[in-house]
């Protein structure tokens, strides 16, 4: 009988780094449990959560945000400004989940929303 291994999983959390950026820049921003992610993303159009950033299976890296209110806006800024592939839209989380090709990009793009938002990262 053949046997296939199982597929590895090459999804590794690129948080820490993001995390670590932000801090060596002195940019504000807030670290929140995953429970919180929900209470937090509701307080004002300005609250910005950062679920996720990883590098998935296929090399590139993902970049998950939560907002107050599923806004077009965050999705056309991911995808028209920041030139991010729109991967999946979960209107019930309202998450939008975005990827990129390079790591510098998607380090950009967290800045960017730091810069911009009242950014919350889940840890």
């Amino acid at each position: 009988m053949v046997t296939f291994k199982a597929k590895k999983s090459l999804v590794v959390d690129m948080m820490p780094e993001a995390v670590t950026y932000l801090r060596n820049e002195k940019i504000m921003f807030n670290i929140i449990t995953p429970d919180q992610a929900d209470e937090v993303s509701k307080v004002n159009s300005k609250a910005m959560v950062l679920v996720s950033f990883v590098r998935n299976d296929n090399g590139y890296y993902e970049i998950t945000v939560k907002d107050k209110e599923f806004y077009r806006y965050t999705q056309k800024l991911l995808r028209e400004t920041f030139r991010a592939r729109i991967t999946d839209l979960n209107e019930k989380q309202r998450t939008v989940t975005a990827e990129v090709d390079h790591k510098g990009h998607a380090i950009d793009i967290i800045e960017i929303l730091a810069l911009k938002y009242n950014l919350s990262i889940v840890q």
